[in-house]
């Protein structure tokens, strides 16, 4: 049972994955519908019942288990601080960036910071008890290489996903209906692709389809970033397909790679690390993607205009292909 539960762990991520993409295909339309009828402030209220009803599912459905405390395990309440800090420290210093200079001495600080409070963060991890983070689970090669290419991946997408409303909305005056509309268009995408890809990943192993993916990915942001007011809404949302194809590719074979590797006793550990990569890379490529976002529209004479929205937007759609391109080079590394 034990064997065949492992030969299909990437199909059942898959449709663990196709769970999460659906989501996010509905998301898009129902936040533009619902600022649209309503105000903004409804994107944010319609998450109070449902988390409600996800909360109450989670009582219902999910086996109970001890409690750390009945396991003698106490929070990591250093470790948190310390990680908390330095990307807090991060994302401050790279979001003020074009306010400050990025010369100025308030951001160097703000790095330098950042930077002694994760190698604290790290030293606190490697003598803690209760480690939030199991740093030991680096120590194999499949493991840290299913997490880079994992932070890398969302670095990317989630850059994309914060810019192009910014080009949609502003640029090209979608309205923020239309604008989810098109955005539906990569987790459908996604979704359909998962579980081929993790069915796949179970019988010739995850090293080629997450690799393909990440290049996919690249290679759709890439041609992103040649954008303009003239770019068709049907060649934008076709892209999108493009690289919600190769999410899809990525996300289940990246996903079981990195469970496999991890020892049975420990894989809800190294599925919380995972998540930890995904959060990472989520909050960092919004970050940089705003950063440079921002600091171009800052120096630009006609900041206000559809064109230099559209030069923004296309130069963080670039950097974010360069985050693919880096992924694809982690998931190919000898594992």
């Amino acid at each position: 049972m034990c064997r065949r539960s492992a030969r299909q762990r990437g199909q059942a991520l898959g449709f663990q994955v196709t769970a999460v993409y659906i989501g996010l295909a509905i998301g898009p339309p129902l936040g533009g519908w619902l600022t649209a009828v309503f105000s903004w402030h409804a994107v944010f209220l319609v998450n109070v019942p449902l988390g409600g009803f996800a909360l109450l599912l989670a009582v219902l459905v999910i086996p109970h288990d001890r409690s750390a405390t009945e396991r003698g395990e106490a929070f990591d309440f250093p470790g948190a601080a310390t990680f908390a800090l330095g990307l807090v420290l991060l994302i401050v210093g790279l979001n003020q960036a074009h306010l400050w200079g990025w010369t100025s001495a308030l951001l160097a600080a703000c790095v330098v910071c950042a930077a002694l409070a994760l190698i604290a963060f790290v030293r606190i991890e490697l003598r803690a008890r209760s480690p939030m983070l199991e740093l030991h689970l680096f120590a194999s090669r499949v493991f840290s290489a299913s997490a880079v290419s994992a932070t890398l991946n969302y670095m990317a997408v989630f850059a994309m996903t914060f810019l192009l409303p910014f080009y949609l909305i502003q640029a090209r005056g979608l309205s923020p209906a239309s604008a989810g509309l098109v955005l539906t268009a990569q987790p459908l995408v996604m979704a359909l692709t998962a579980p081929f890809s993790g069915a796949l990943s179970d019988r010739i192993g995850a090293r080629i389809p997450s690799t393909v993916g990440m290049l996919v990915i690249a290679l759709g942001l890439a041609l992103l970033s040649r954008l303009s007011l003239d770019t068709s809404l049907a060649t934008i949302a076709a892209t999108l397909l493009l690289i919600g194809l190769g999410v899809g590719l990525f996300t289940s074979p990246n996903m079981s790679a990195a469970m496999g590797a991890a020892p049975r006793r420990q894989r809800g550990i190294a599925s919380g690390v995972m998540a930890t990569a995904r959060n990472l890379g989520m909050v960092l490529g919004i970050g940089v993607a705003g950063a440079i976002f921002t600091t171009l529209l800052a120096q630009s004479p006609d900041a206000s205009t559809a064109d230099a929205v559209v030069r923004a937007a296309n130069a963080g759609l670039l950097v974010a292909a360069g985050f693919a391109a880096l992924g694809a080079i982690t998931s190919a590394a000898p594992r």
